[in-house]
Parts: C-alpha cells; sequence; structure tokens
C-alpha cells in the first residue's frame, strides 16, 4: 500500500497549489488530509486529486460546505474516518490516539504542526507535519509505502 498524507494547509492557496505540483506524480493509492483545511476556497484547490479523504481539524470552519465540496468530488470527509485500515484523526488526545491505533495498527494525525514518525512493535502513528509552513517555517508532507515513511519538504 502506497499513500501521500498531509494536513494543517490553514488556507495557505500558495502552499496547497505547490504541494499539489509536489505529489501530483505519486503514484499513491490515495491521498490523506489529516484536517485543518480550515475555508471552502482552500479545499476546492484540491479538486484535481482522486480518492482524497479528509478528516476535520479544530480550525475548520463552514463543515457543512467543506463536506458538501467532499461529496461533489466524490471525497469522504469526517471527524475521524477509516480508509483501508488506516485512521485518520486530527486530533492528539493519547485516550483516542491509543485506542486508534490498538484497533487499525496505523493512525495518521495532525494539529501539532510538527512532523512525527513513531513506530513500535504493532503500531505507527504517522504525524506529516503542516504543509502551510506558518508554525514551522517547513512544509512538509508524508508517504507511506508497504510500512515505511518518509517526510517530505517542499
Amino acid at each position: 500500500m502506497r499513500f501521500v498524507a498531509f494536513s494543517d494547509t490553514h488556507d495557505n492557496v500558495k502552499a496547497i497549489r505547490d504541494l499539489i505540483d509536489e505529489i501530483k506524480n505519486e503514484k499513491a493509492e490515495f491521498f490523506i488530509h489529516a484536517g485543518d483545511v480550515i475555508s471552502p476556497f482552500a479545499l476546492k484547490e484540491f479538486s484535481g486529486i482522486e480518492r482524497l479523504y479528509l478528516t476535520f481539524g479544530n480550525n475548520d470552519g463552514d463543515r457543512i460546505k467543506l463536506l458538501e465540496i467532499a461529496l461533489k468530488n466524490n471525497w469522504i470527509a469526517g471527524e475521524v474516518i477509516v480508509v483501508e485500515g488506516v485512521a485518520v484523526y486530527h486530533g492528539t488526545s493519547p485516550e483516542i490516539l491509543d485506542v486508534l491505533l490498538a484497533k487499525y495498527g496505523i493512525v495518521v494525525s495532525g494539529h501539532t504542526h510538527r512532523a512525527e514518525v513513531r513506530k513500535d512493535r504493532s503500531s505507527l502513528l504517522i504525524n506529516p507535519g503542516e504543509a502551510s509552513g506558518y508554525l514551522t517555517g517547513k512544509r512538509t508532507y508524508a508517504i507511506y509505502e508497504d510500512g515505511d515513511v518518509s517526510i517530505m519538504e517542499f
């Protein structure tokens, strides 16, 4: 399995366009946005991506409109979603992460804006960092392929 994960785009349209240019040729089975798109105009920037799975973040505004755009593009969106056995959750609650890791083994999360890969014998937590670059000054995403994770800077 191969997928691309990103998070915390925070309405940074320039960063979103750069991210799309970066990942458009990736041979990914699907793409994950782990929350904080923020507004509908920013989500529309992803319209060329097929098989996008989106979890809502704590800063996402008009969730009804975000969901409407997702459905129009045949994407899946929600608070916590599962795709191909991978759970996606924007938050950092240790209790929720523990439950998701125990049940699914692989979890993609966002919120902290810090890229992180935490692996133990039975689970893998991937935080792709922030695509916006607002807090860390780094714009990052993650590529998962058959158990290996690469954090990419763009």
